[in-house]
């Protein structure tokens, strides 16, 4: 994000528009020379990243992850898609220098070489005396936190994509036009305390006490909207939701048909085994019925559906696959 980026707002005194740098502010309306403060989210700039994946590339990347996710090759050629939307999920991206002071009590460990009567050498380690230390932070901070709810798409930030692909001004109306474009649920002040949070997550290690107080200064605050493809497919009479990178193709989320096993050899060895003592004898025939119906019912259950379905239920799907 360069820091020659700038929006368009309106002058809420006269209505004219005017540029708004972003970082800035403060700004002086052109029209009515109206001396305006800029807080809060209202002046925040917003952009986006185009996506670099249509509709049918997306459906082949989804399909070429069924392999790597263990989804069974007969299973995953009869899936159908249903139907495909691309959104735009809001980034908070926070730019800002970390200021402060940190005083904190470390553990130290000695290591000492000794040499035992037989004059053999080794080290063994102590517990020396505790070390304070009292510094001075200056350190940048380049965070990224989602402005939504990210468990339904597995996307967690964009800290490397924001910094390295070029952003576009955000148009919400012409956006909305082409794709589901999604507002922000959480704020600008909380994205500040998680960002102070994970700066202060970077303490030595052996620490055992800390007191410090960081700030964030010159902070370069701006949301980012990321591109991702929902994608839908059927398996049956199942619906399979897919979440896709709009940018890399990556699968980012998604939920798959498992397996098939197919359990042809258990009845039939239960079968062999029933009619084997039978041809010894009756009696020993209806013993190892009795013992194969208390197995059964112990592991299973006393449902005849379940006895019957192990007789029949030849071919299994195991539980649905999840990624993400």
């Amino acid at each position: 994000m360069s820091s020659g980026m700038s929006a368009v707002i309106s002058c809420p005194q006269c209505g004219s528009p005017f540029d708004f740098r972003e970082g800035s502010r403060n700004g002086l309306c052109p029209s009515c020379r109206t001396s305006l403060a800029v807080c809060g989210e209202a002046g925040v700039a917003r952009f986006y990243l185009e996506e670099r994946l249509d509709l049918p590339r997306a459906r082949v990347e989804a399909r070429k992850s069924l392999a790597a996710a263990g989804v069974d090759p007969r299973v995953a050629e009869k899936l159908r898609f249903e139907g495909g939307e691309l959104c735009f999920l809001p980034f908070w991206s926070l730019r800002a220098l970390v200021t402060g002071w940190r005083w904190l009590e470390k553990e130290v460990v000695v290591r000492e070489e000794v040499v035992d009567e037989n004059g053999c050498k080794s080290v063994v380690e102590r517990r020396g005396p505790n070390e304070q230390h009292f510094e001075t932070i200056a350190s940048p901070i380049d965070y990224s936190s989602p402005a939504f709810d990210p468990t339904a798409c597995g996307l967690r930030g964009i800290a490397l994509a924001g910094a390295v692909l070029s952003l576009k001004l955000m148009d919400h109306e012409a956006l909305s036009q082409c794709a589901t474009v999604f507002d922000p649920v959480k704020g600008a002040a909380l994205a500040r305390q998680e960002a102070l949070a994970a700066s202060k997550k970077s303490r030595p290690v052996g620490t055992l006490r800390c007191m410090e107080r960081l700030v964030l200064c010159g902070e370069r605050l701006a949301l980012i909207s990321y591109p991702v493809w929902r994608l839908t497919f059927s398996a049956g009479e199942r619906i399979y939701p897919v979440v896709v990178d709009g940018i890399n193709g990556r699968m980012l989320k998604g939920r798959f048909p498992g397996p098939v096993v197919v359990r042809l050899w258990q009845p039939m060895a239960v079968i062999l085994l029933l009619l084997s003592a039978y041809f010894v004898h009756p009696a020993a025939g209806s013993g190892a019925v009795m013992l194969f119906l208390g197995w059964f019912f112990s592991v299973h259950g006393t449902s005849l559906a379940e006895l019957a379905s192990f007789f029949a239920l030849l071919v299994e799907r195991k539980e649905d696959i999840e990624h993400g």
